[in-house]
């Protein structure tokens, strides 16, 4: 993707999720309104006091870890989104052997990630719905940052798939991860109160040309990318700069042509580790200023910041499809601030991502 940001012309006109606070996209974005944390003790082991470890679980019938559950995990939302199909203008409705599924999962250096784990997820997926994946599907490592890679791919595709499917589908539920991120000092536990608690989920978002359904629909305006020299934390040779978030956000914003002034709502990746905060932090004190007239043209006078992770649990890739829908189904409702939002997320490689999204009636 360039430095200076593109707009995939794209428009979210459904979604789908499976997380610890529902077995849909209404419920899990209901209990987030209501404000619900959908944590609960799992049977994950805290080595540092010996003690088990707080997660955010998913409904699922028992305890189930690896990558053999990404298929079952990603499945209900994907269904969910292939029925609201249906409500959508006769001339854009395609059958489900039509609509192409682009999946991204977790990255390459994700600890006990298989390495075949695309095509893992790409034969499961099949067995799961019954049928081979429609063509111009695939699935990629690409984590948080993901999405806007999925993005692309499907703007490229559109004038021949005019609805696609886009997933993010990750499960941190497992010891091993749990073991390497408390030894990195990222988790949060009994010796550790800057971190994160990991989670699980399954995201998907339906995805339209801007415009084709002359409905309500959460235009994706801008993306960009950069890279963090701190990468997941800073060291003592790379300190947290921040420069990869700023980059990624003043990207987003050229292409969308809006200032970041002008965004009264972010929605972001702050999950209890200190240096998102940083990074989130130095972002904002750089991009934003006043606008002309010299006061806030926002609704509250301040940046609203929108916490995803605080409900769901740190749910890796599934996370920025999971923010396009809240900000979507909020759109929806009328609760959109000034009908825009800006996502972003970060992976531990120090790759950032940032979207901006409208909505539109």
């Amino acid at each position: 993707m360039a430095e200076k940001g593109i707009s995939p012309g794209l428009s979210v006109v459904g979604y789908g999720i499976w997380s610890a606070l529902g077995h849909d996209g209404p419920s899990s974005i209901a209990s987030i309104r209501g404000q619900i944390i959908g944590s609960e003790t799992g049977n994950l082991l805290d080595p540092t006091v010996g003690a088990n470890l707080n997660c955010f679980r998913v409904a699922a019938h028992q305890w189930w870890e690896g990558p053999t559950f990404l298929p079952d995990l990603a499945t209900p939302p994907i269904e969910e989104c292939l029925a609201q199909v249906a409500q959508l203008p006769a001339a854009l409705r395609r059958p489900a052997t039509e609509i192409p599924i682009l999946v991204t999962v977790a990255p390459k250096d994700r600890p006990a990630r298989p390495a075949e784990l695309e095509t893992l997820v790409m034969d499961g997926l099949a067995r799961k719905l019954g049928r081979p994946l429609p063509p111009g599907s695939g699935v990629i490592g690409g984590g948080r940052s993901g999405l806007p890679h999925l993005l692309a791919t499907a703007a490229r595709q559109a004038d021949r798939y005019p609805l696609q499917i886009l997933v993010g589908v990750e499960s941190l539920l497992r010891q091993a991860i749990v073991t390497h991120y408390i030894d990195r000092n990222r988790l949060l536990c009994g010796t550790n109160t800057s971190g994160f608690t990991v989670g699980e989920a399954g995201a998907a978002i339906l995805v339209a040309r801007s415009g084709a359904t002359q409905g309500p629909e959460l235009a994706i305006t801008g993306m960009g990318t950069g890279m963090e020299p701190g990468r997941d934390g800073g060291s003592r040779e790379a300190a947290v700069t921040g420069e990869g978030l700023t980059r990624a956000i003043r990207s987003a914003l050229a292409a969308s042509g809006i200032p970041f002034y002008d965004f009264p709502a972010l929605i972001g990746d702050l999950n209890g580790e200190h240096f998102k905060f940083k990074e989130q932090m130095m972002a904002q004190m750089r991009l934003d200023r006043a606008p002309p007239e010299g006061h806030s043209r926002r609704p509250r006078g301040y940046v609203e910041h929108w916490n995803l992770i605080e409900y769901m649990g740190e749910i890796g890739a599934a996370l920025m499809p999971a923010q396009l829908a809240w900000a979507y189904e909020m759109g929806r409702a009328g609760l959109l601030p000034q009908n825009r939002a800006l996502c972003f997320a970060g992976e531990d490689d120090g790759r950032r991502v940032a979207l901006t999204a409208e909505m539109r009636a």
